[in-house]
């Protein structure tokens, strides 16, 4: 099965390399995390999805994956998350994680999200990247055809927040690469 546009592209601008450790928000059981998987091969990638039934597809799609060591899924929402628990599934001694994706998450523009904001603050290692995405098109089309927030609502939350916005738009895909 060819990889997703989308999540080649995705995974492409927000430079991940081997030995990072990922944490995606709402991975759901989409193709993002075996995109992530063939370029992490010697970090982790976490995912946090609040859907039970999400989860329970993702651990049978990607049982290799997670079977490997590499991709870990936790079962939880967000805002409720853990940190010490997610922090764990990276291991002791780790600083946090180097890359946070979140790909059509709503909850960054339909709400001020300012404690999910402070989690991941928290969670995110010094120079680490947010990368945020929207769209389900693919990063060719020749017009955006799904719809996708405002960045200017977007840009304003993760700013209050103490982020460095950078927008980048290919085709269908709106994307911010925010760092602190």
């Amino acid at each position: 099965m060819a990889a997703d546009q989308r999540f080649t592209w995705i995974v492409r601008t927000m430079d991940v390399r081997p030995a990072d450790r990922v944490l995606e928000i709402g991975p759901g059981s989409s193709e993002s995390i075996a995109c992530l998987a063939e370029q992490v091969t010697d970090g982790t990638i976490v995912g946090v999805e609040r859907s039970g039934t999400a989860v329970a597809r993702a651990r049978k799609k990607y049982a290799a994956q997670l079977d490997s060591g590499r991709v870990r899924l936790v079962h939880a929402d967000l805002a409720n998350a853990d940190p010490d628990q997610l922090l764990g599934q990276i291991g002791p001694g780790t600083a946090g994680f180097d890359k946070i994706l979140a790909v059509n998450v709503n909850l960054f523009w339909t709400k001020k999200p300012s404690a999910e904001l402070a989690l991941i603050r928290r969670l995110l290692t010094p120079g680490g990247a947010v990368c945020l995405y929207y769209g389900y098109g693919t990063p060719d089309a020749s017009e955006p055809a799904s719809p996708k927030p405002p960045p200017g609502k977007l840009t304003e939350h993760l700013a209050e927040a103490g982020f460095d916005v950078r927008i980048i738009a290919s085709g269908d895909l709106l994307g911010l690469i925010c760092s602190t």
